[in-house]
């Protein structure tokens, strides 16, 4: 069975029981990888929201002027 994984919207008409089971694997996997994209997103966005605080935060405790010791 070729379908477009993007589409469900299609009318499938009679399926055989492999078939559909296939399609629910299709779409279960579909939506597993969706869910781990966004977690992969959400734990990037945090990470880089962390890093740049805290090169913010070197950049400005960062004296230029100390004199080394």
């Amino acid at each position: 069975m070729q379908s477009d994984h993007l589409n469900f919207n299609e009318d499938y008409g009679l399926m055989s029981i492999e078939d559909l089971r296939a399609l629910r694997l299709q779409k279960k996997k579909i939506e597993s990888d969706k869910k781990a994209r966004k977690y992969n997103l959400d734990i990037n966005q945090r990470y880089r929201k962390m890093s740049a605080r805290k090169s913010n935060d070197f950049l400005r405790n960062m004296n230029l002027f100390k004199k080394a010791a």
